[in-house]
């Protein structure tokens, strides 16, 4: 018989919120939001749980939740620590399997097929990963098994805050049947609204729909919906061999930052846009990608969102190519008479090759790999802001030499 396939989910519970108690224990068993200080303009990046009973999530804005939750702990985030704790995560990750699938810092896939001999039934090589989780990072996280990564991330989450949840073959349909439609990643609110309109209201009801209204209704989605509550898998990308990591063109990476004042400087920006390329590229090389289209994301004062993208010649995973292809689109597009309030940068189209070189640049891209391949080291051992573009530093003031006059041109040395 052939083998079924066995994928782990692992969420990290309240991530940011955990990293946070770990620096600072008094934080524990209390409303935690982390973000920044709620006078201030910004998004809640983590709730703790007991903050998530007053209604505060993620993206919300600082303000309302401070509204919410009035004697919360507020915290500034501090992403230094997140990415070491999530690299030291992505090590034990790598213990257990070697197809291991980061989705964000506090997220990933593991694929676990044919490891029986090694750890054993799926729940207890779960159980094991738990564990040393808990032991090693001391940070709780919750982990759903099934055999497609969709079922396994529905999983985690039913199984928060800090369990295991394995649903087992053959038994997909009856796990989903009682749950909303809302639990299926990337239902929003707007296909929640069209299947209410047709009396959807819990996972199971779709089966029930029938594939053909589905599909008149959804398109390819509603098929796909309809496979899912069947507890069909035919429609999902195969989990064995090679195929694991074959992304598909929706796939991308990205990092957005909001400000906490509303900028206007294009300096200011251009020091924002360095860091966020900087951090796209790392994420690429750590993956062993390389993206072909470069996204710019800008959201004014106003709130009025712009998305624009540049398919590059060749695709890369450089700081400095990602950042001149940003350049150009923030150049391009910005309407410099209004105040910016948050700035993304997203790599897509993704591949594990490297665009084609020939003998002429050979050379420059293997010094390029060396050099980025040193930075990616320094910084995982000391830091991601150990190393930057020289952009993203503050200007230097330079004092003025002692034995230097001043001109209508500027400083001249005196002899």
């Amino acid at each position: 018989m052939p083998m079924n396939p066995v994928v782990l989910h692992i969420d990290m519970d309240a991530f940011f919120v955990s990293v946070e108690q770990l620096y600072d224990p008094n934080l524990r068993g209390k409303p935690v939001i982390v973000g920044g200080n709620p006078n201030q303009r910004g998004v809640v990046a983590a709730a703790s749980y007991e903050a998530r009973k007053y209604g505060v999530h993620s993206a919300m804005s600082l303000t309302q939740a401070a509204r919410l939750c009035p004697h919360a702990i507020f915290v500034r985030p501090h992403r230094e620590r997140y990415q070491t704790a999530s690299e030291q995560i992505r090590g034990i990750f790598q213990e257990f399997s070697p197809q291991v699938e980061m989705v964000s810092v506090d997220e990933a896939y593991l694929n676990l097929t044919g490891t029986e001999r090694l750890f054993g039934t799926p729940f207890r090589a779960a159980h094991l990963l738990h564990e040393e989780i808990a032991r090693r990072v001391n940070l709780p996280c919750s982990i759903g098994i099934a055999r497609s990564r969709v079922i396994a991330k529905i999983a985690s989450d039913q199984a928060k805050p800090n369990g295991i949840l394995w649903v087992m073959a053959g038994r997909e349909a009856a796990f989903l049947s009682p749950l909303p439609v809302e639990k299926i990643p990337g239902v929003g609110l707007v296909t929640q609204k069209h299947l209410r309109d047709l009396g959807v209201l819990k996972i199971g009801e779709l089966a029930t729909l029938g594939l053909d209204i589905l599909e008149s209704k959804l398109g390819q989605h509603g098929r796909a919906l309809y496979a899912l509550a069947k507890g069909v898998e035919d429609w999902e990308e195969s989990l064995h061999g090679e195929t694991w990591n074959l992304d598909d063109p929706t796939k991308s990476i990205s990092h957005e930052e909001t400000f906490e004042q509303d900028i206007l400087d294009p300096t200011a920006l251009d020091v924002f846009l360095a860091d966020l390329s900087q951090r796209v590229a790392a994420r690429l090389r750590e993956e062993d990608l390389f993206a072909r289209t470069i996204t710019l994301k800008l959201r004014y004062a106003n709130f009025r969102t712009i998305t624009r993208a540049e398919t590059l010649a060749e695709s890369t995973n450089r700081d400095g190519v990602i950042l001149s292809a940003a350049r150009r689109l923030l150049e391009q597009n910005w309407d410099c008479r209004q105040k910016v309030r948050l700035l993304g940068v997203q790599a897509s189209g993704l591949d594990h090759q490297a665009g084609q070189t020939n003998l002429w640049t050979a050379a420059a891209e293997e010094k390029w790999r060396r050099v980025l391949a040193a930075t990616d080291r320094l910084r995982e051992r000391f830091g991601f802001s150990s190393v930057q573009l020289a952009t993203t530093l503050p200007p230097v003031k330079r004092e003025k030499p002692a034995n230097a006059k001043q001109t209508g041109k500027g400083i001249q040395r005196s002899s």
